[in-house]
This record gives C-alpha cells, sequence and structure tokens, in this order.
C-alpha cells in the first residue's frame, strides 16, 4: 500500500500541478467573469454526474472483490454497465434538449456548452471505468501515467486555445472536451485490449449495478448541493466576476483534495483487504494510524492561515487578490474532506450505499442553509465559512454512520 500510496500521490500531485501552472496564466488572459464563466461550466458537469451513468462505475470496481467471480463474469459485469451509460446519456440529452436555452441563460454560458458537457461527461465515465480497473488490481504506474498523460493534453489545448490562439473561455472549454474525448477512446481500447469489457447484455448484472449506483445517486446530488453550488449561488447574488474570484481560491484548495483522493485510492483496495481479515488487531492498527493522520491534517489546517494567502497573491494576477481573504478557510474545509474520506471506505465495504446518501443530502441541505444565510452578509467569506461548517458535519456524520455499520474499535480507551 505504501509503495502503491507515493506512486497516486506523486502522479496525482504532477497532474495537479500541470493545471495548477494554468492558474496564473489563465488569470491573466482571462477576467473573473470570462473564469466565472469556466466555472459555471464545471458546475454544469459536476451535476450531470447524478444522471450520466447513474454512479454505476464504483460497481465495478466492487464487483472484484466478490468471492467466485470469474474474470468473463467481471468483464461481462463492466460491459453491461457501459449499456448503463448509453442509456442514461439519451435521457440527458432527450430532457436538456427541451431546456438546454433557458439552462444556459441561468448559467450565463453558450448553448453550445451544454452539450459539450454531455460529451465531456460521458468520456469522463470511461475513463473513470478504465482508472478503476488499473486500482482495484493495485496497478498504480498504469493508473498514474493516464492520469498524467490526461493533464498533460489538458494543458496543451489550454495553452493552444487561450494563449496563442486567444479564444478566451471557449479555449479552456474546448481543451477540456478535446482531452475527454482522446482519453476515453484511450481507456476503451486498453479495456478491450485487457479483456475487461464484454458486451453481453444480463439483467442481474445491470440489477446488481444499479442497486449499487442508484443509491449512489443522491450522494452525489449532495456532493454537488456540497461542493458546487456555491457557486451558484455567488453567481446570482454577487454576479460572474465574484464567483470567479471565488473559484480561484476554491482551485488551489483543490490541490489538497486530489492529495487526499491518491491516498484514498491506494487506502480503500488496502483496507478492503484488510477488513476481509476481520482480525481485532489489524483492525485497531488502523485505528491508530487513522488517529495519527487526523492529528497531522489538523496541524496542516493551523498552517494554511500563515501560508495559503501570500502563496495566491503570487500566483495569480492581481484582479483576483481578494481570494487570498478566503483562502484558509477553503483549505480547511478541504482538510475536513481528506478526514472524511478515512472514514467513508467502511460504508462502501459493507455495500451500505444509501446511508452515505443521508449524510451527503443534509451536509448540502446545511451548506445551501448557510449559502443563503451567509453570502448576502458576508460574500464570498459567507461562501467560505458555509463549506468548512458542511464538510466538517459531513465528516463527523460519516464517522458516525460507517461506526455504526461496521466495527471498529474507534474507542482505543476500551480496548
Amino acid at each position: 500500500m505504501f509503495k502503491n500510496s507515493l506512486i497516486y500521490t506523486f502522479s496525482s500531485i504532477l497532474s495537479a500541478a500541470l493545471p495548477f501552472m494554468l492558474l496564473p496564466i489563465l488569470t491573466r488572459y482571462l477576467s473573473p467573469e470570462e473564469y466565472g464563466q469556466i466555472a459555471m461550466f464545471n458546475i454544469f458537469t459536476a451535476a450531470l454526474l447524478a444522471i450520466i451513468g447513474f454512479s454505476v462505475h464504483g460497481a465495478a470496481n466492487r464487483r472484484f472483490f466478490d468471492d467466485d467471480v470469474s474474470n468473463m463474469e467481471l468483464a461481462r459485469f463492466n460491459g453491461n454497465c457501459f449499456f448503463i451509460l448509453l442509456i442514461s446519456t439519451a435521457l440527458a440529452l432527450l430532457v436538456l434538449t427541451f431546456v438546454d436555452s433557458f439552462l444556459a441563460s441561468y448559467l450565463g454560458i453558450p448553448n453550445a456548452w451544454i452539450y459539450l458537457g454531455i460529451a465531456s461527461v460521458f468520456c469522463g465515465f470511461v475513463l473513470s471505468i478504465r482508472l478503476g480497473q488499473w486500482q482495484i488490481r493495485g496497478k498504480a504506474i498504469s493508473y498514474g501515467f493516464l492520469q498524467v498523460t490526461n493533464a498533460f493534453i489538458g494543458f496543451s489545448f489550454t495553452l493552444l486555445f487561450v494563449v496563442f490562439l486567444h479564444l478566451g473561455p471557449e479555449g479552456r472549454v474546448y481543451g477540456i472536451i478535446l482531452t475527454s474525448v482522446i482519453l476515453a477512446l484511450v481507456s476503451y481500447y486498453t479495456l478491450r485490449n485487457d479483456k475487461l469489457v464484454l458486451f453481453e447484455y444480463n439483467r442481474q448484472d445491470i440489477k446488481d449495478a444499479l442497486s449499487f449506483g442508484m443509491p449512489l445517486i443522491p450522494h452525489v446530488v449532495g456532493g454537488f448541493l456540497l461542493l458546487s453550488v456555491d457557486r451558484l449561488v455567488i453567481n446570482k447574488e454577487l454576479g460572474l466576476e465574484m464567483t470567479g474570484i471565488y473559484m480561484v481560491a476554491v482551485s488551489l484548495g483543490a490541490a489538497l483534495n486530489i492529495i487526499f483522493t491518491s491516498l484514498n485510492k491506494a487506502f480503500s483496495p488496502w483496507l478492503f483487504g484488510q477488513l476481509k481479515e476481520n482480525n481485532q488487531e489489524i483492525k485497531r492498527d488502523i485505528v491508530i494510524k487513522t488517529y495519527l493522520y487526523f492529528v497531522f491534517l489538523m496541524v496542516m489546517s493551523l498552517l494554511a492561515f500563515f501560508i495559503a494567502p501570500p502563496l495566491l497573491k503570487l500566483i495569480v494576477g492581481v484582479e483576483f487578490y481578494q481570494a487570498a481573504d478566503i483562502l484558509p478557510m477553503i483549505v480547511i474545509g478541504q482538510i475536513f474532506i481528506g478526514m472524511y474520506f478515512m472514514v467513508t471506505n467502511y460504508i462502501f465495504y459493507v455495500k451500505k450505499t444509501k446511508y452515505l446518501s443521508y449524510v451527503t443530502i443534509s451536509s448540502g441541505a446545511i451548506n445551501v442553509a448557510l449559502l443563503l444565510l451567509l453570502i448576502p452578509l458576508y460574500g464570498i467569506s459567507g461562501a467560505a465559512i458555509a463549506f468548512m461548517i458542511a464538510n466538517l458535519w459531513q465528516f463527523l456524520c460519516t464517522w458516525a454512520v460507517s461506526a455504526k455499520l461496521y466495527t471498529m474499535p474507534w474507542a482505543l480507551w476500551r480496548t
């Protein structure tokens, strides 16, 4: 696990560094309002994640850990996940055809971006299947190579379209779409080459995939309310310019999220394997290491107040300096997400994902309520405060739920 964690972390940092390098470029070639348009496009694609694919790519990963499953059955299961992807995409296209103009006007983006967003999420699902199949098999090098390639191609296209061709925010979106299409084709080719996809309709596979993925739809919706809806409220209350400034702080804070996610990619398969042993000493050791990790993250959150603001002003254009005021709170919110990752895997292990949805929906609802209350009073600082509190709530509630669903010796002083 340690070796894979290093590979995942290194590749994630490298793949995050390339978009991170775009930040000083985009904040000098784009106005805050244009940057806000890109934020609205990203929000739209985040919302589509609840519809396109119905979150069944996670089911394909979990299926690998079931006992007595042959390679052919795994490949057939993956193929039926692709059937679900195609059907859900068709449904999304049908619905959005009737509301595309209204939605584009509300978000402040061109109509064409609605359909580009559908294509991006469709391709992203294929990439997720490919990466997930490598992750569960411990092939961290292949995973990392494709992840870095994805970031490099996106970086290159954005430089070409925004800096050299002066296409503005459209250039960034075109870069995202072209990268998604290329990586989806590569992902599908390697899946077929590895004999990990078999297109043979199986009703039970679809039923099993949907039974895992459908309860996660409220979780995805809750995640949208928790992590993305703030930009919608800021856009409505304060305009695209302030949305762009807020998005800069969020983008910098997201660097931590990438690190946490990469660590979790190595941790979750290792954890599932350890839990299958059902050994009390192993469980106790896991809990001790988890608490040490929490302490480390809390120290990191304190340092954010001293390091984050000057770092932001060093990176971005002068029009975006206001983001420095809220960056420490964004970082603390991300720290709580890092803690959340350490307790949520137990819920996936016992396949009780509907409870995770309850937590995420409640966290998203709290976030929305706080946004509506605090943004009119404190502007984008109110949004950052809401983000921090809602993520703390999500972490604590997820921990409580996972402790109920799967017994771990969290109370070390009693053992």
